[in-house]
C-alpha cells in the first residue's frame, strides 16, 4: 500500500513538473493546454467526400463542454457545411464552468437568436460533454422541446462522474459541483421525462480517458451508441471522420411522424426515439447499478421535483420552470433577475468562426480570467493539488497517445 501511494505521488508530481505556467484553477488554461496537445488534430485539411448534402439547409446549433473553446468544433463544423447543413457554434461563458441551471437558462436566447437568424421554426442540436446536458434540461424542463427538432450529445456525463466532487473542492467551479453524482442538477436533468416529439442521441466512448464509468452517458429511452470496438480517445470525437457520420445519421434521422392531419397537432405523442436508429449491441439503456446516480435513494419522492429544478441551489432562478407553457419563454430566459442575456439578441458576440459558421461566445470576466464563480480565490496548497491531478491526467493522456502512435 505505502509502495503504490509513494507511486501515485510520483506520477502526480511527474505530471505536474512540466506544466505551463498560468493559473492551474482557471478553465482557460486547460482549455489552451489540451488545444496545445492536438493542435495538428483540430485543424481542417482537405476534406473527404461526404454523404449526399441536404435537399433544404437546416441549422445545426453546435454546443461546447467545460473547458472547450469553439476552435473544437472546426472540423465538424466544416463537415456539416459540406453535408449542407447551416451550423452555429455557441461556446457559454467561462467555458461553461459555471452553474448548470443558469447555463441551461440562457441556451434559451441563443436557440431563440438562431431560429431568428436563419428563419427557421426548430433547430438541431448538437452537443459535446456538458454541453448535452445543459441541452437537455432547457428541452426537458424549460420549453425547448417546442424549438428543437433533435438532440445529439457525444461524450457527454449524462449522469455525472465522481471524480467532480473533489474536483469542485479544489477549482471551485460550481459546473463541478452540479456535475457531481446526486446533485440537484442531475436529478432535474434525468428525473424529467424525455420530450416524446425530440430524438434524443447519446454518442460515447467505452474507453474515455474523463468520462468514466463510460455508463454515465446512456441515457435509458434513447439512442445510445458506444464506441468500444478499439481504444477511442474523448478528443478524437471531434475530429475522427467515421464519428462525424455517427453524428451526421443521428442529425439525418427521420422525427416522429404527426399523429393526426392537423397541422397543430405536432408530433406523434406516442412516438419515442427512432427505432431504426443504430446502438451499439453492448450498450444497456439501463445502466448498470450504482453506475446511475441518478437513482439516489435520498432523491424529493415528488415527481414534480424535476420541474423545478433551480429550487435546490438557486433561488434567485428563474425558475418556475412552469413557465415553459408560455410561448414566449424561451425568447425571455432572463426571468431570472441575474439573468446575462435578454431579447432576441444575446448579447454574445457573433464572429465568424472557421469555415464561416456564426459563432457566440460568452463575454469573459475582466482580470486574469480566474476564479470563475468561486467564492473567493483558492489557497496556493489547493492550486497546486489540482494541478498535481489533472497534472496526471495530461501525463497519462500524453503517455496514451504516444502508445498509439
Amino acid at each position: 500500500m505505502k509502495r503504490t501511494s509513494l507511486a501515485v505521488i510520483a506520477a502526480l508530481g511527474l505530471g505536474a513538473c512540466w506544466l505551463p505556467a498560468g493559473d492551474k484553477t482557471s478553465p482557460y488554461y486547460w482549455s489552451d493546454y489540451f488545444l496545445d496537445m492536438y493542435e495538428e488534430e483540430v485543424q481542417v485539411h482537405e476534406l473527404e467526400p461526404g454523404p449526399p448534402a441536404l435537399e433544404e439547409p437546416r441549422a445545426v446549433l453546435l454546443i461546447t463542454g467545460v473547458t472547450i473553446r469553439e476552435v473544437w468544433f472546426d472540423n465538424i463544423v466544416a463537415r456539416l457545411e459540406r453535408d449542407g447543413f447551416v451550423p452555429y457554434v455557441y461556446e457559454p461563458p467561462n467555458l461553461l464552468s459555471g452553474d448548470l441551471f443558469q447555463a441551461s437558462r440562457d441556451l434559451a436566447a441563443v436557440v431563440e437568436h438562431v431560429r431568428t437568424v436563419s428563419g427557421q421554426d426548430k433547430i438541431d442540436i448538437l452537443a459535446e460533454c456538458t454541453g448535452g446536458l445543459i441541452a437537455r434540461h432547457y428541452i426537458q424542463s424549460l420549453g425547448g422541446d417546442r424549438y428543437v427538432s433533435r438532440l445529439v450529445t457525444f461524450v457527454s456525463p449524462q449522469h455525472g462522474v465522481d471524480k467532480a466532487s473533489w474536483a469542485e473542492l479544489i477549482a471551485g467551479w460550481p459546473a463541478l459541483r452540479d456535475l457531481t453524482p446526486g446533485s440537484a442538477f442531475l436529478h432535474a436533468v434525468n428525473d424529467a421525462p424525455l420530450p416524446e416529439d425530440v430524438p434524443i442521441t447519446s454518442i460515447y466512448t467505452c474507453n474515455d480517458e474523463y468520462i468514466q464509468p463510460y455508463e454515465t452517458s446512456i441515457i435509458p429511452g434513447a439512442t445510445n451508441i458506444g464506441l468500444c470496438d478499439g481504444f477511442v480517445g474523448h478528443f478524437q470525437t471531434f475530429y475522427d471522420p467515421s464519428i462525424y457520420l455517427i453524428m451526421h445519421a443521428a442529425l439525418t434521422a427521420p422525427l416522429p411522424t404527426s399523429a393526426t392531419d392537423d397541422p397543430g397537432a405536432g408530433s406523434d405523442p406516442g412516438a419515442g426515439p427512432d427505432p431504426g436508429a443504430p446502438t451499439h449491441p453492448g450498450s444497456d439503456p439501463d445502466p448498470a447499478p450504482g453506475s446511475d446516480p441518478g437513482a439516489d435513494p435520498g432523491a424529493d419522492p415528488d415527481p414534480g421535483a424535476a420541474s423545478d429544478p433551480g429550487a435546490a441551489s438557486d433561488p434567485g432562478a428563474a425558475s418556475d420552470p412552469g413557465t415553459a407553457s408560455d410561448p414566449g419563454t424561451a425568447s425571455d430566459p432572463g426571468t431570472a433577475p441575474d439573468a446575462p442575456v435578454t431579447g432576441a439578441d444575446p448579447g454574445f458576440h457573433p464572429g465568424q468562426g472557421s469555415g464561416g459558421a456564426q459563432s457566440f461566445q460568452g463575454s469573459e470576466p475582466a482580470g486574469d480570467r480566474a476564479g470563475f464563480g468561486c467564492a473567493g480565490a483558492p489557497s496556493p496548497t489547493d492550486a497546486g493539488l489540482l494541478a498535481l491531478a489533472l497534472g496526471l491526467l495530461a501525463f497519462l493522456a500524453r503517455r496514451r497517445r504516444g502508445a498509439r502512435s
